[in-house]
């Protein structure tokens, strides 16, 4: 069984059919970190597992983020005491009505940092960890509104929650975001095949007009002693743009810049990091900050000189990583989410994460959900009548404060 500590509750759940699943409550990430090797476990039986499912992201983030949160770990465990699936929760505030409103969400969700969440289980165990997580929350009173955010579209917890709170009777919002993704060829050629015309300079033409103007290097972050000044370089380039703009940038954030440090670290010593940076006369203008795991390259941050905005450096950098992946066998490019439309114009593919937000006995929950609900048909009826040249107007004016935030 799951070793027990001071912090700890326990909640069984039963099935006819499959047997019992007990939640098992850690409130210290030192706790969680004792099923490190149930967690890595986990991982290798789902292949469709992502990397902000890992322990390092997680990791990486809650100890950057997590410093005035309440960690609500949860183990699941069958009646024999194997792991069945991890879930890393915390407990957040708002204020609602000049009450306070306690919100559960997963560890990573609410930074703007990750993708792809969901819960850690051991595959066939989906459904009675959905079961076992209800019957939890049934029990747990420090809770208003549960959100589960990002989830992946096919990811089999977040199907049988939304039955079960539907048989429940519970108050369930669902939200779609965008996420964009581009499947890579066997071959650079054929990706290039299927860009636009138009589009292929500059991934191509631009790239060799560099190197007939400067002396040009680009190399990959290998070594732990050149991270942080790595890093640093990105967090400049990145601010560039928004000062520029006067607007504070997303790494004007101490927290993020610590996620980001201690993030790398953990993937560079797996071997996951893809951090790439491009100099003209060894002036670095451009980098690119990825990762891999599997056969998948995601896209999480990038900057460059706006000086150089002339040359396409942001574009020469990403042809050359877009290369590299497809000549060492990655079959995805990521560029996670968001609605930017000039992800189209690299073959990119549009699918959507869910987020499912959820009240159960609640009555400030309830009214929370909502006040929420209405605010997302009235942003509907606003799509729908308002003329498209305004709408447009007023994504970019989103777009430019969510960066800036």
């Amino acid at each position: 069984m799951p070793p027990k500590n001071q912090f700890g509750t326990t909640v069984s759940t039963s099935s006819d059919t499959e047997g019992q699943l007990s939640v098992h409550v850690y409130r210290n990430w030192n706790d969680l970190e004792r099923f490190r090797h149930d967690w890595d476990l986990l991982l290798s039986e789902n292949p469709d597992a992502s990397i902000f499912l890992t322990p390092e992201w997680q990791a990486s983030w809650w100890h950057a983020f997590g410093q005035d949160k309440e960690l609500v770990g949860l183990v699941f465990s069958d009646a024999s005491g194997k792991i069945a699936a991890i879930a890393p929760l915390y407990k957040d505030c708002a204020s609602f009505f000049l009450s306070r409103l306690n919100i559960l969400r997963m560890v990573g969700a609410g930074s703007g940092d990750s993708d792809a969440l969901d819960f850690i289980t051991r595959p066939g165990f989906e459904h009675l960890c959905a079961e076992a997580f209800v019957a939890w929350l049934t029990q747990e009173r420090g809770w208003n509104v549960c959100s589960l955010e990002t989830l992946p579209r096919n990811s089999l917890v977040g199907r049988s929650m939304s039955q079960l709170l539907d048989q429940a009777c519970w108050q369930l919002l669902q939200e779609d975001s965008p996420n964009f993704f581009v499947e890579l060829p066997p071959s650079w050629q054929e990706y290039l095949q299927c860009l636009q015309p138009a589009f292929r300079p500059l991934l191509t033409r631009y790239p060799k007009r560099l190197q007939s103007r400067y002396s040009v290097s680009i190399t990959r972050c290998e070594r732990a002693e050149d991270l942080d000044s790595d890093l640093e370089t990105l967090f400049a380039l990145h601010q560039m743009r928004w000062t520029g703009q006067g607007k504070s940038g997303a790494f004007s954030i101490a927290e993020r810049r610590d996620f980001y440090q201690r993030m790398a670290q953990a993937f560079l010593g797996r071997g996951w990091l893809e951090f790439w940076l491009l100099k003209l006369d060894n002036e670095t203008v451009a980098a690119q900050f990825c990762f891999r795991y599997g056969d998948t390259v995601s896209l999480l941050q990038e900057g460059f000189n706006p000086k150089y905005a002339a040359d396409k450096v942001g574009y020469a950098l990403r042809a050359h990583v877009l290369q590299e992946m497809i000549k060492t066998g990655a079959r995805r490019y990521d560029f996670l989410g968001g609605d930017d439309q000039y992800k189209l114009k690299f073959g990119a593919r549009q699918e959507s994460y869910l987020s499912l937000h959820f009240a159960g006995p609640s009555l400030l929950g309830r009214a929370y959900l909502a006040q929420r609900k209405q605010a997302a048909q009235l942003k509907q009826w606003l799509k729908n009548k308002l003329p498209a040249p305004v709408l447009a107007a007023l994504r970019h004016q989103g777009k430019r404060q969510t960066a800036s935030a």
